[in-house]
């Protein structure tokens, strides 16, 4: 096939074809080397016997550096402890005979529950109701491996502060857990807040000689869609990291790190404390997963936040401690926009505006998808119209081309001719979509992470970040794309044969994909068959032809 019979028609169905490849190839590659990880899976313990904590040892050895500290607790009592200058999460047995999670202070909140051990003091559950999801994965509770944990650079005083039992106080709404034990003292206080925060204060004595860590986060549950960024994110006074969850070895971070924690494309689990952080470390603990502390100071004072990414949320938390510490927290930007976030943000806060005043995202994406095609009227036009000329170019190219087999740059000169004659261009039609792929995949990437539309029903779909259990929106889909083809002027036949393939390609692989995305790409193919029609008519397509 030479160059000459590169019509139209042909140049739609490429740059159609790369964008089918740029939505839907990313999600296949994505879903491949990201999959989702199966129920039992997250299930799996990575502590067996004490035996095999040697190779389960989160940190390297220092040997270079160790010392012995001893504390006397009474005239006739002398406790030793041994620092090794490393610290060490203890993922041994001693955590599963610890704690059988049932001596837990249960808090009723707004949102839900958050339940405290008396064990460790650790914050062991926090359900959202909204979302039927506990911010605390299973992994966590598997393994006993739980945020504001308090880690040393001593084992023996780590599995003392995080496995006995700590005595509980109430002051109003306020929980204190202490531990007084061999001239060790720890008190943490919680406080849960309206803004489904947690304020916690930590003060310790007998610990100065020691290097303290508290944990932000540990690997949250994998979600069904590999879009979206999941492992650790730290945010910095100068930028926001995010390392993957497949790493293979303990990675640190230095510098003024205002929070940090772990995330995935929905929730966020993070601690952050006045003043900030000087070190965080990202440690690898299992398959996928990792674990994310920090290092403090013998007393701090901050807040925990377990919960989903809703933009309005995240941007009240940041008010109130800009206001309360002077310091721009920028939790927002933990949602990920994708690689066009330039457009996909603008996108996203428009579709809040429209939610704030109609307060149904089911029709949100329908009116966002009006306005973008509105927007993008002009451009659609121009290349309806141009596919519109061509077609009916499309027998005088013929005639050249059959005139002119033998001579190909005869053939190009003269069809050159005829199209400067008829004031169009072949490229006129492809430079419109090409303009407006960045805002579809911009708008691609907004649905499949937006929190917002998670467990949020509309008409018979009961969530909109899940799939059509009935598999409608996507039949419906494919037939509009059938449609759409069907009026859509063509000057080759044969396309429109591989389109309607496409079309049905389409629906098999959208059956899967987020109701509300699916929704968009209906609405868009509707007002696209309603925007050729209007071209057609203007066009003199649907005139009656005379018996003359």
């Amino acid at each position: 096939m030479n160059n000459n019979e590169h019509d139209m028609q042909k140049r739609m169905f490429i740059f159609f074809f790369i964008v089918a490849t740029l939505l839907i190839g990313y999600s296949f590659i994505a879903g491949y080397f990201y999959p989702e990880e199966p129920a039992e899976k997250s299930k799996e313990k990575v502590v067996v016997t004490e035996e095999g904590n040697k190779d389960l040892q989160v940190t390297e050895k220092a040997p270079e550096v160790s010392k012995t500290v001893e504390v006397k607790e009474n005239k006739d009592t002398k406790v030793t402890y041994q620092q090794t200058g490393e610290f060490d999460l203890l993922l041994d047995q001693r955590r599963i005979n610890a704690d059988n999670l049932k001596n837990l202070i249960k808090i009723e909140t707004d949102f839900g529950y958050i339940e405290i051990s008396k064990v460790g003091g650790r914050i062991v559950s926090i359900y959202v109701d909204k979302f039927k999801t506990d911010m605390i994965s299973d992994f966590s509770k598997t393994n006993r491996l739980f945020p504001t944990e308090i880690i040393t650079t001593s084992p023996e005083l780590t599995a003392l502060i995080n496995f006995t039992p700590y005595n509980l106080k109430r002051e109003n709404n306020r929980l204190i857990f202490e531990l007084n034990k061999n001239n060790i003292y720890v008190k943490k206080i919680f406080e849960v807040n309206d803004d489904s925060t947690l304020s916690i204060k930590i003060e310790t004595s007998g610990l100065e000689k020691y290097g303290l860590a508290v944990i932000n986060g540990i690997a949250l549950k994998a979600e069904s869609q590999a879009f979206g960024h999941s492992g650790a994110i730290i945010k910095t006074d100068k930028e926001l990291i995010k390392i993957d969850s497949d790493i293979e070895r303990k990675q640190t971070i230095r510098g003024h790190i205002l929070w940090a924690g772990e995330e995935n494309k929905y929730f966020l689990q993070m601690l952050a404390v006045k003043g900030g952080f000087s070190a965080t470390h990202v440690v690898p603990v299992a398959e996928e997963k990792t674990v994310v502390f920090s290092e403090i100071p013998t007393s701090i004072e901050g807040f925990f936040f377990g919960g989903p990414k809703l933009y309005s949320l995240l941007g009240e938390i940041t008010d109130k401690y800009k206001e309360q510490w002077n310091t721009d927290l920028s939790l927002r930007d933990s949602i990920d926009f994708g690689i066009f976030g330039i457009l996909g943000k603008p996108l996203f806060l428009i579709m809040h505006f429209i939610y704030d005043y109609i307060h149904n995202w089911g029709l949100t994406i329908i009116i966002l998808t009006i306005l973008l095609r509105i927007v993008l009227f002009p451009l659609n036009h121009k290349s309806l119209k141009a596919m519109k000329k061509m077609a009916d170019l499309a027998p005088e190219v013929k005639k050249l081309q059959k005139k002119y087999q033998k001579d190909p740059q005869k053939l190009q000169e003269e069809m050159m001719k005829l199209y400067a004659e008829h004031g169009t261009n072949p490229m006129s039609g492809c430079l419109p979509i090409i303009a407006q792929i960045p805002i579809f995949i911009a708008l691609y990437n907004v649905l499949m992470v937006t929190v917002e539309l998670k467990m949020v029903p509309f008409l018979w779909v009961q969530d909109l970040a899940d799939k059509d259990p009935y598999y409608i929106l996507p039949i419906l889909m494919g037939l509009s794309m059938i449609a759409q083809q069907w009026i859509m002027p063509s000057s080759d036949k044969n396309q429109k044969i591989i389109m309607y393939i496409m079309a049905f390609v389409f629906t098999f692989l959208f059956m899967n994909f987020p109701a509300g995305l699916v929704l968009y790409w209906l609405t868009n193919n509707i007002l696209g068959i309603g925007q050729s029609f209007i071209v057609n008519k203007q066009m003199g397509l649907y005139k009656p032809k005379s018996n003359g």
